[in-house]
């Protein structure tokens, strides 16, 4: 059912609701039909049914199925959201802690959009710019270290955890540098992975063996002839660029942070 196009039956609101105007309305209801790609409704089965709204729905509500709460279990539901409207894991899982706070932890999610962070991680050397890559246990190409975003995480807060737990480096998240992807890994799933340049002051990695299976630090030519996929070879370059530039952070140039010291410092 995820991303199917579907028709809910709204049966009630899920209590203690949001007022509305403060946030997202949870409802409850099921599936009355699928809607096919000529527009006409398909039998749905009554599967049980969570939509997500800004305002009261009406007796019938059409939207996507993103998410699917409690896959495999008695009490599974499909979450419902208006098409188009994209809401990340990290997001409903907040929704469902605070329509449901006696339910610990939240319903396991099978979400159509996921998010994770990362870091393109460079240390300086004699030889020029180092970046690291890593390749992980269940692929076989090398990327930039990156991980989901947990509940109550900023994106920089994700990359910096990432990074930490799958290689032990502890890094610096320069100011002003921020390159998304998008990306169906599944056919299905959409994801989205935002990616931020961090410098390592050290060299010595150690690897999450339950992640990743090996690393290198790698030259800008050599990453390029190691990466297979296009968005990896976009970032990089994008990186290199950035960093690289006049005026930029490895050629004497100031991010936000210290420009506004400077100008404290002047006043």
């Amino acid at each position: 059912m995820l991303g199917k196009h579907v028709e809910v039956t709204i049966t009630r609101p899920v209590r203690p609701y949001m007022p509305q105007g403060q946030g997202i309305g949870l409802y409850k209801g099921f599936i009355r039909s699928a809607i096919g790609a000529d527009g006409k409704p398909r039998p749905g089965g009554r599967a049980g049914a969570y939509v997500l709204c800004d305002k009261p729905p009406g007796k019938y509500f059409e939207g996507t199925v993103i998410a699917i709460a409690d896959k495999g279990r008695p009490n599974e539901r499909c979450i419902v959201a208006a098409v188009g409207s994209v809401h990340y894991e990290p997001a409903l899982r907040r929704l469902f802690s605070y329509y449901f706070p006696r339910r610990n932890p939240p319903p396991k999610l099978l979400c159509l959009y996921e998010k994770s962070c990362g870091a393109v991680v460079f240390r300086k050397t004699g030889r020029g710019l180092l970046y690291l890559l890593v390749k992980n246990r269940n692929g076989r190409h090398w990327g930039f270290p990156k991980g989901h975003v947990e509940q109550g995480e900023s994106e920089q807060q994700t990359a910096v955890r990432e990074v930490l737990e799958e290689t032990g480096l502890h890094i610096t998240v320069l100011d002003g540098f921020r390159e998304t992807c998008e990306y169906r890994p599944f056919g299905k799933i959409k994801k989205q992975v935002v990616f931020f340049a961090a410098r390592s002051e050290g060299a010595r990695v150690t690897i999450q063996r339950t992640e990743i299976d090996h690393y290198i630090w790698a030259s800008y030519s050599d990453a390029v002839q190691l990466f297979r996929y296009d968005n990896d070879l976009r970032v990089l370059e994008a990186a290199q660029n950035w960093l690289l530039r006049p005026g930029g952070p490895l050629r004497g140039g100031q991010g936000a942070k210290g420009k506004q010291a400077q100008q404290d410092k002047e006043g």
